[in-house]
């Protein structure tokens, strides 16, 4: 995990080593590297193989690398790669030297204040966010609970179902009292009138059949 620079306690101590100058340009405070920083810079940038961004090239020395240990700076190991001791920088340099190539890289100070400024911007957005978001979750849950209401009082009959057509009033009762008519209509007249038929001449005798 990268751990970021800790700028400002960095810039105490260039400034009080003397690699770095604060100065007032054009109504803007700024850091301006000194003649001693340039070289101890250079030296460094030779003892653990940094890219001198100064193209100004120093090479490093024993001395400088002793003081390099003993500042913390940098560490000393041995490379089973290499089959020699090595030099690395510690945290502690690596931020401290960042620091210094921050100063005298425009670039660098330019990328950083945009990334601060996006920074900030991400922050409103979220504190924003924090804000109103509770408010619309709890529109929208307002709104489906009506909805969920709404829904129930409606009342849904199956399409499949046959719905039965009312029927008209006394239209039952007036089919039955007409069967009931009928029979009570019925009389021995009727049955007498059908009996001269069948005795007529003309029946067939219904066993030559």
């Amino acid at each position: 995990m990268s751990i970021p620079i800790d700028y400002n306690k960095m810039q105490n101590i260039l400034d009080r080593r003397h690699y770095m100058s604060q100065v007032y340009i054009s109504n803007i405070e700024t850091w301006k590297p000194t003649q001693l920083g340039v070289k101890t810079y250079g030296k460094w940038c030779d003892l653990v193989g940094w890219e001198n961004i100064l193209n100004e090239k120093q090479t490093s020395s024993d001395d400088f690398m002793n003081l390099a240990v003993k500042r913390k700076w940098a560490e000393i190991y041995y490379s089973f790669e290499k089959k020699q001791n090595v030099c690395e920088p510690t945290k502690y340099g690596y931020d401290l030297f960042k620091t210094f190539e921050y100063w005298i890289d425009l670039k660098a100070q330019k990328k950083a204040k945009q990334k601060a400024t996006m920074q900030k911007i991400a922050n409103g957005a979220m504190h924003h966010m924090a804000i109103t978001l509770p408010k619309i979750i709890q529109g929208i849950t307002e709104m489906m609970a009506g909805l969920s209401k709404g829904f129930e009082q409606l009342d849904y009959q199956d399409p499949k179902k046959k719905v039965s057509k009312p029927k008209k009033r006394g239209e039952k009762e007036s089919s039955k009292n007409e069967k009931d008519q009928q029979s009570d209509n019925y009389t021995g007249d009727q049955w007498q009138d059908w009996n001269k038929k069948w005795n007529k001449s003309d029946r067939k005798e219904w066993w030559k059949i």
